[in-house]
């Protein structure tokens, strides 16, 4: 507990129509960087930050956020960490300055020292030459970049983003990557929750995946992947015979049409020229990655049987 940044034992959350958000959590967050939840719509992780944030109260259970207990000592907690809500955008009448203004005197700043740190964010994420336009005309991007630019601008030690990237196109999600990276550089520790896994994958120190209310992994990348027990992949479409084939070679998976075998390096390539020679389609070899891990360790893969059953 001591020393540890978000720290849970026992958390939970039950709405008053008897859904159970968070079943029992048990988690211990120690590090800086990015420390990203992972997990399906309504696996608890919205809740979770939530709750962290002093946004709600937990039904049962115990949460310190910075050393502090989110009950007893909400407002000190709220003094030094900042929140970007799932989906959020900023009102549409002001400039982006002087949103960011208002909110860092929202915080107890000077509106001198507002002023000033809103014009180096706005030039760290980008929005300097768009200063004068009001929030209204910028794209759904930008307007991203502004409800960003205020959580960085407060220098919280602590940050959370749910879902920041949510809607933005390629460019646009790495453009916001890079700023997350200076972020972390500055040693602060943002708590991110995404559907991206290539996001996940790019920018976490650590993943804990949470399924149905609990935390059922945690680790680095690597250590998540590991757990998969294989390197490599040959995905390819279903069809007869091909998973008595495969089978020969590991473990054999049914994801929608595609049948996925894994295993090492070698034994894949091997299987990949076999299905060739067998005429498969769709074939593709690839390494193993976060997105395996995440659907093996949540149930997404069904075991293939011999004879096509599952």
């Amino acid at each position: 507990m001591d020393g540890d940044v978000i720290w849970a034992r026992g958390l939970t959350k039950v709405y008053p129509d008897g859904t159970v958000a968070l079943a029992g959590i048990d988690l211990s967050i120690s590090g800086r960087g990015v420390v990203t939840l992972l997990g399906r719509n309504g696996a608890g992780k919205t809740t979770f930050i939530r709750i962290a944030a002093t946004l709600a109260a937990p039904t049962s259970g115990e949460l310190r956020v910075l050393g502090m207990d989110v009950t007893r000592e909400a407002r000190s907690i709220r003094r030094r960490i900042a929140m970007m809500p799932q989906e959020s955008t900023p009102p549409t009448f002001p400039r982006p300055g002087e949103l960011i203004e208002a909110y860092l005197i929202a915080r107890g700043w000077s509106a001198r020292d507002a002023r000033r740190e809103a014009e180096r964010v706005l030039e760290e994420v980008g929005l300097w030459e768009h200063r004068r336009k009001s929030v209204s005309e910028l794209s759904g991007g930008m307007k991203r970049k502004v409800m960003l630019a205020m959580v960085l601008a407060s220098g919280a030690e602590l940050m959370f983003l749910d879902e920041p990237t949510v809607g933005l196109d390629p460019q646009g999600r790495r453009s916001i990557w890079r700023i997350l990276e200076g972020a972390k550089r500055e040693g602060r520790t943002i708590l991110l929750t995404t559907h991206y896994m290539e996001e996940a994958e790019a920018l976490s120190d650590e993943v804990v995946i949470m399924d149905r209310g609990r935390v059922i992994a945690t680790g680095s990348v690597r250590e998540i992947v590991s757990r998969v027990g294989a390197t490599h992949k040959v995905e390819l479409a279903d069809a007869p015979g091909v998973i008595e084939e495969m089978s020969a070679y590991g473990r054999v998976f049914r994801y929608g049409s595609k049948v996925i075998l894994y295993a090492d390096r070698r034994s894949v390539e091997e299987a990949a020229a076999r299905a060739v020679a067998l005429g498969g389609g769709g074939l593709r070899v690839r390494e193993v990655g976060l997105e395996d891990a995440f659907l093996a360790l949540t149930g997404g893969l069904d075991e293939a049987e011999e004879g096509g059953r599952n």
